[in-house]
């Protein structure tokens, strides 16, 4: 058996790669910068993770590939720990599919369209860049979801506005309206495109990785779907849209890296743990071989660099 079938069907790969996640998160500075808030939501998001996959049976065999993948791809990228605006959005991004798959060809799903379009705008209270996110999901539920019609197109912009109208409740209490428009006047700030000078060199290796991923699941997932049910593929044709999209926008705005490469990953996590899952040709085990090699090293590299 295939070293990559034997780790990618393994019952105990998520509570090794648990233990390794706590490792580096320790290495990283988890006690001595007290990381304690983003390592919460590590967590959660992981556990969001592990309920996406095992509510909508992504991947067609036991494996727990997904899960795993996205913790070693947040892992590879420790930068990201320390800043607790993008482990929040870990979580929102995750809710919001979990919330729109359950509308899957339900067209009176206005309430499960509320809620997901409801943690979307939580992530665009974090950052505002993610609202443009919501043209991505309402595309996808046309196409791929079919639960679009006029009420749940209402139900997803009230559930967008939700967060900011309790927090436009603060704004009237204090009669201070400043930071509304220096929120939504990033929406029409843009910087140079693919301007990639203020990226640093690890966050630059981690997106690139990342986008190989989502590219090799991305073919991988037009070559295969037609293994997995109708509704399996229109889920992965959800993450593969959104994926792209994120690819595009981090490549025209690269100085957002932190909010798009958490977006990227928890994308390109289903995608690429379908590869790894249901493939065991020659080229594909040497394939997984090459990309664990590269997540080890770059992990390596990026916590060096942090200490």
């Amino acid at each position: 058996m295939r070293l990559q079938r034997r780790i990618s069907r393994s019952r105990k790969l998520l509570p090794a790669v648990a233990m390794i996640a706590v490792a580096i998160w320790a290495a990283s500075g988890l006690f001595s910068h007290n990381l304690w808030g983003q390592f919460a939501c590590f967590v959660i998001s992981t556990y969001l993770m592990v309920e996406l996959n095992n509510s909508n049976a992504l991947i067609r065999i036991y494996s727990r590939m997904m899960s795993c993948s996205y913790i070693i791809m947040v892992c590879m990228s420790p930068f990201l720990f320390h800043s607790t605006a993008t482990m929040i959005l870990s979580i929102c991004m995750v809710a919001t599919f979990i919330a729109l798959f359950i509308t899957y060809q339900d067209k009176h799903s206005m309430g499960w369209t509320f809620y997901g379009f409801t943690s979307l705008g939580i992530a665009s209270v974090i950052d505002v860049r993610m609202i443009f996110f919501a043209p991505v999901m309402w595309g996808a539920m046309t196409f791929y979801l079919q639960s679009m019609t006029l009420r749940t197109f209402i139900a997803s912009i009230f559930g967008l506005l939700c967060p900011y109208w309790f927090l436009s409740l603060y704004l009237i209490y204090t009669s201070d309206f400043a930071p509304a428009t220096e929120h939504f006047s990033k929406l029409a700030t843009f910087h140079g495109i693919a301007d990639f000078s203020a990226v640093p060199v690890n966050a630059l290796l981690s997106m690139g990785l990342v986008g190989i991923l989502a590219i090799t699941g991305i073919i991988h997932n037009i070559r295969d779907r037609i293994n997995d049910k109708t509704r399996t593929r229109m889920l992965f044709n959800t993450f593969t849209l959104v994926d792209i999209f994120s690819i595009v926008l981090i490549i025209l705005q690269p100085q957002l890296y932190t909010s798009l490469l958490i977006a990227m990953i928890i994308t390109t996590s289903p995608l690429i743990a379908h590869f790894i899952a249901l493939t065991e040709t020659k080229i594909t085990n040497w394939a997984f071989m090459a990309i664990v090699i590269a997540a080890v090293s770059l992990t390596l590299m990026n916590i060096i660099q942090l200490i």
